[in-house]
């Protein structure tokens, strides 16, 4: 059943500005931006983690932005359920970035 929804090439609005592509791509597909998220736990204290979003330019690999929040967590370790333990971290880091990001642009 999964077989069947299997996606073999994904197809993006944007794309990379090609060398001497000049004025022929429209600038709102270009690629200008990407990102990342993380999060470190203390050794000491597995309940307190470091959640992070950051931001490059694509071209120059400059950070233009960064979020950090120091947490604690209130889940248990499960093995293999990281993500639903990091997950509410690393989004409340994302909705700051955005949320600046749309006052920013009005």
């Amino acid at each position: 059943m999964l077989k069947s929804k299997l996606i073999l090439e994904d197809e993006f609005a944007w794309s990379l500005p090609s060398v001497g592509s000049g004025l022929d791509e429209p600038e709102w597909c270009k690629l200008k931006y990407i990102g990342g998220t993380d999060i470190s736990f203390l050794k000491e204290d597995p309940s307190t983690a470091c959640a992070a979003v950051v931001v490059l330019n694509v071209d120059t690999l400059e950070v233009v932005h960064e979020e950090f929040n120091v947490v604690r967590l209130q889940v248990p370790y499960i093995p293999g359920f990281l993500a639903f333990r990091e997950v509410l971290c690393i989004f409340g880091r994302a909705i700051v970035f955005i949320e600046k990001l749309l006052s920013f642009n009005q």
